[in-house]
């Protein structure tokens, strides 16, 4: 989009999402680095470093003092570890985030307009005083107070961070509906994208080594390996059909406290005990169209559990999958667990299975040439889904946003 003489001068953009760039490629990079490549001035922070870090990796190799980075089009803060957040005594942690805006605020140039505040958590709302925003953005990329970690502390947050927001945007309508406070009936549906013509033309490539050393049939799951999946159908298919091959790639994050967690922790453990369950590690974006494509199945598999009486479905239910037109770029049938959003939408592309035996069945079915959709129509629905649409349709509203 370009700008015209009437269209008002777009303020620098501060935005704050639970989760470093460098990690693993979200909703957030994809919808700020195109922002910035668009011209945007955009500073990135996941916040304060917590005294929790101290024995992490990330403590070790942080500085004393925060910086700030130059990277894919964003300014990207590297927080340091002086002043740390300590949650046990709130009093400390309103002067570190009160320190922590200022930095923001040091960030940008003295003659340019008050910022835009775009914060990708209700978490991150206690800035917005010591920010002092024109606008405020809230992005919503997941049914947060469907999940284990939700409190009242953060209800409170939410509850102040709708009523003083003026965009509301949500990766799916399931998330939109889960708002409250008025907040569903604000909100606008920004789905996720791909970037999908790179995927369509990695197809013909050659085979990663690594991957190539795999034998057929390649069954793939490609994103971050966390409790949101349903390991323990993939152990048992992976007993069952020992001549599948089960290959995830992507980084692993089995860190919570939950019971879920430690339940996850334990599968994914006995996971990498088996012979036909292959843990690639993190890949490159420049690397994971050659991998993709040259998986003969993807799966997206989720587990959406549900209460005791099988009433009640959690927040994963309602979460739109960065990974899904990627994979409908490459051609290759999917197979997924019944989100919302795919069984409203992509029925015609992508088949559903709800337990173990559809997951079966539907694999077997897509290995037999029997999957959802043709080739042509896999990747006709991904180059409808790009991340240069989604950010066309933000940046319009962020412009009628200040024009107001």
């Amino acid at each position: 989009m370009m700008l015209t003489t009437s269209t008002p001068e777009r303020p620098p953009i501060l935005a704050f999402a639970p989760h470093p760039w460098w990690n693993h490629w979200l909703s957030r990079q994809q919808l700020l680095s195109r922002l910035g490549q668009r011209g945007w001035k955009v500073i990135y922070s996941f916040g304060p470093l917590n005294v929790w870090h101290r024995h992490t990796p990330q403590w070790r190799q942080a500085s004393w003092l925060g910086w700030l980075e130059a990277r894919d089009h964003v300014q990207v803060d590297h927080p340091g570890r002086l002043p740390p957040l300590w949650p046990k005594f709130p009093a400390w942690d309103r002067q570190v985030i009160r320190h922590h805006a200022a930095r923001m605020l040091n960030g940008l140039h003295q003659k340019t307009p008050r910022p835009i505040a775009f914060l990708f958590h209700p978490t991150f709302e206690p800035w917005l005083p010591w920010l002092n925003p024109t606008h405020v953005v809230y992005h919503v990329f997941d049914a947060y107070r469907m999940m284990e970690t939700w409190t009242p502390a953060k209800a409170a947050m939410e509850q102040r961070l709708i009523e003083r927001a003026d965009l509301i945007t949500t990766s799916s309508r399931g998330m939109a509906e889960t708002l409250p406070w008025g907040g569903d009936r604000r909100a606008r549906i920004l789905n996720n994208g791909a970037d999908s013509r790179r995927f369509l033309a990695a197809d013909g490539g050659p085979c990663p080594d690594d991957l190539a050393a795999i034998p057929h049939p390649r069954i793939g799951y490609v994103g971050s390996i966390n409790p949101k999946l349903d390991l323990e159908m993939v152990l048992t298919l992976s007993h069952q059909r020992p001549d599948w091959q089960w290959v995830f790639i992507g980084p692993v994050y089995m860190n919570g406290l939950t019971t879920r967690d430690e339940q996850s922790r334990q599968q994914w453990q006995h996971c990498l005990q088996r012979s036909n369950i292959h843990w690639l590690d993190r890949k490159s974006l420049e690397e994971m169209p050659a991998y993709l494509n040259h998986l003969d199945v993807h799966a997206i598999c989720y587990l959406i559990a549900r209460d005791q009486h099988g009433l009640k479905e959690d927040w994963v239910v309602h979460g739109y999958p960065t990974k899904l037109h990627e994979c409908l770029a490459t051609g290759r049938p999917v197979v997924a667990a019944a989100q919302q959003v795919i069984v409203d939408e992509f029925q015609h592309v992508v088949r559903v299975a709800e337990n173990t035996v559809q997951w079966e069945q539907a694999i077997a079915d897509a290995l037999a040439g029997r999957g959802a959709g043709t080739v042509d129509q896999r990747r006709t629905v991904a180059l409808a889904n790009t991340w240069e649409a989604r950010v066309d349709q933000l940046e319009q509203w962020l412009l009628e946003m200040i024009e107001k």
